[in-house]
This record gives C-alpha cells, structure tokens and sequence, in this order.
C-alpha cells in the first residue's frame, strides 16, 4: 500500500470537508449582514450551528492526516511545513476569539423575549467583524495550500 497517496488523499479530503463546513458558517455571515428580523436571523444562526461539528471532525481528520504524510513523506525538516501549522494555528487562535463571543451576541440580541432594540441588532449585523474574518481565513488558507503545494524551502 502506498502510504503517502492514502495520507494525501486523507487530508485532501479532510480540507474538502472542512472547507465545506466552513463555507456554511461563511454564507451565513454574508446573509447576516442584510437580515434584521430575528425571525430570519434564528435559522441561520442554526445552520452555522449545524455544521460545527462536521467542522471540527473534518479539521482533526485534516491535521491528523497532514501529520501522518509529514512522518510518511520525510518533510518534518522542511519549512514550508512548519510554517503552514503555524498558519493554520495562528488561523484558529485568531478566529475564535473574534467569531464566537460575536456570533454570540447575536444570538442573544435574537433569541425570544430580547430586550435588544431593533437598531442596536441593526448595528451588530452590520458589523464588518465577519468580513474581515473570512478575508483574513481565505488569505491564510491560499498562502497554506501554497506552501503545499510549491514547498518553497
């Protein structure tokens, strides 16, 4: 059995399956930004929900893999690897700290029997924090699939 080809397929399909439940929650943010009935907005914020954890098991299974094909491969003492975990660490360490406590508070703004006026949600949906988030994933995920890719050094 050829090793590196499973491993490599592994993460390719671990990144298709991440990148699809992550492009859920990114829709999401985009529709956000022009909804303002609670009504419409509760649905969506569930969807995103929904693909948490499809997420998460395609995010394990991708670094599992990537790891995996680096042992296989012999690429622990290149840098293009090392540089594209840091990326990918530095990618998550960033998006948590400014998604959730976001997306939270919306979800409360909404959730029956808010006491959130309709200019304050207005405000928050129109927040330019999703934008710059995804930018910033989308950037940081094209320079990683490059390291990959090209292997610079």
């Amino acid at each position: 059995m050829n090793w590196y080809l499973f491993w490599k397929l592994t993460h390719i399909l671990g990144a298709l399956g991440f990148l699809a439940a992550h492009g859920a929650t990114a829709a999401v943010a985009v529709r956000l930004r022009k909804e303002r009935e609670p009504e419409r907005i509760r649905p969506l914020l569930d969807l995103s929900r929904a693909t948490r954890s499809w997420m998460y098991v395609s995010l394990l299974v991708l670094v599992a893999a990537g790891v995996a094909n680096g042992f296989v491969a012999h690429h622990w003492g290149e840098g293009w690897i090392w540089i594209s975990i840091g990326l990918l660490t530095a990618l998550l360490v960033v998006a948590f700290p400014l998604a959730v406590p976001y997306y939270r508070r919306i979800r409360l703004a909404v959730a029956p029997g808010s006491k959130v006026r309709r200019e304050e949600l207005a405000k928050l949906l129109s927040s330019s924090r999703p934008l710059v988030i995804a930018w910033v994933e989308t950037a940081g995920i094209l320079v990683i699939v490059w390291l990959m890719v090209y292997r610079p050094f």
